[in-house]
Parts: structure tokens; sequence; C-alpha cells
């Protein structure tokens, strides 16, 4: 079995998601299965009618057009275009949290790239398991 890295999403900022976006690409490059459970804000952003709409961000909200410019300067696509190329490349498996789709009136056809809706059992069990587990 391969190396797994699971990464329990809630924030919905854009460069959180650009981080995470990152980290899968590393993870893909090293032929690690990547699992991507979605919380909150996290399944917020993976909304059809939201998805790369929102330029919102962590900290610093006054440099959102900086950090912009900064990313295409650098080349880094939007995390949402990075995260459908790595789902071809590799094993990279989306889920929501049942509660966080609920919450915002979701389901798997207007979820983007979500491959399934869980429960809280199954996402604790996925990051005692893995060989990396991150909050996001």
């Amino acid at each position: 079995m391969a190396d797994r890295m699971v990464l329990l999403v809630f924030s919905g900022s854009y460069d959180k998601l650009v981080g995470m976006s990152v980290l899968v690409s590393g993870a893909v490059a090293l032929d690690m299965e990547v699992d991507i459970y979605l919380m909150l804000w996290g399944a917020y952003a993976f909304k059809k009618d939201t998805i790369g709409k929102d330029m919102e961000i962590s900290e610093h909200q006054s440099l959102a057009e900086k950090l912009k410019k900064g990313m295409e300067k650098a080349g880094l696509k939007p995390w949402f275009e990075s995260l459908k190329e790595l789902k071809k490349m590799g094993t990279v498996r989306i889920h929501a949290c049942g509660a966080a789709a609920k919450t915002w009136d979701a389901d798997l056809s207007n979820l983007e790239f979500v491959d399934d809706i869980v429960g809280a059992t199954e996402m604790v069990s996925a990051l005692s398991e893995a060989k990396i587990a991150l909050f996001i």
C-alpha cells in the first residue's frame, strides 16, 4: 500500500487552498495517495456556484490583488485548476463532511471534484491511519 497523506480542510480562503494544492502536488509527485476532507468553509469553497469566485485571503486582505499578481508571475495556477489536474495524475480523493454539506445545502451534484460525502468517524479514522495528516 502506498503512503497516504490526509488533509482536513476547514478553511475556504484562497491562500490556504493554494497552499493545500501545492502540498497535494508534492504528495502526487511522491506517488502518495491523497485524501482531502472538506469541513465547513472548505466544503463551501468547492460548491460549483462559488468555486474560484472568492479571492478572500486569511491574512492581509489589503494584499489580495498583489497576491493574485504574484501567483500569476510565479506561474501558480488557481488551486481548483491544479486539483483538477492532480486528480488525473495521481490518487487524489476529495470527501465532503456530511454536516458541512447539509449546512450549505450541497450534495454531489453541486460540489466540484468531490467524490463522496462522509461522516466524522471516517475522517478521524483516515487521519489516524495516514503517514502525514494536516489541518488547513
